[in-house]
């Protein structure tokens, strides 16, 4: 059985440091310029904010595991309704109608 190789993640922070050297170079940005603490304090805060979505969303294993839960209670509840259903005989059908017919026309009758 082969096994699908998990391909790495792209490096975002690779991308963004050479895109970040770019816009430096292309604005005339000094090392210590205060932008660039600006731009620190918003690394901070993107990654703050990547952790508590990566904390809040399930992994696809998990996904998948609660799914294959559903599934095996839903067979489960449809097999335990196949037992549980009891089907009224015909006759007892034709009784049951026309005693409810009798007992309306009655009802209605003496009201």
């Amino acid at each position: 059985m082969n096994v699908p190789s998990q391909t790495a993640p792209p490096d975002f922070d690779e991308d963004f440091m050479q895109a970040l050297a770019k816009w430096k170079e292309q604005h005339q940005i000094k090392d210590d310029d205060t932008i660039l603490l600006l731009m620190d304090l918003f690394r901070i805060h993107q990654s703050h904010w990547d952790e508590i979505r990566h904390r809040q969303m399930p992994s696809l294993d998990e996904f998948n595991a609660d799914i294959a839960a559903l599934t095996e209670a839903a067979k489960i509840l449809r097999k335990r309704a196949e037992k549980d259903i009891r089907a009224v005989e015909f006759p007892t059908a034709i009784i049951a109608a026309f005693a409810a017919t009798i007992a309306g026309f009655l009802i209605g009758r003496f009201l």
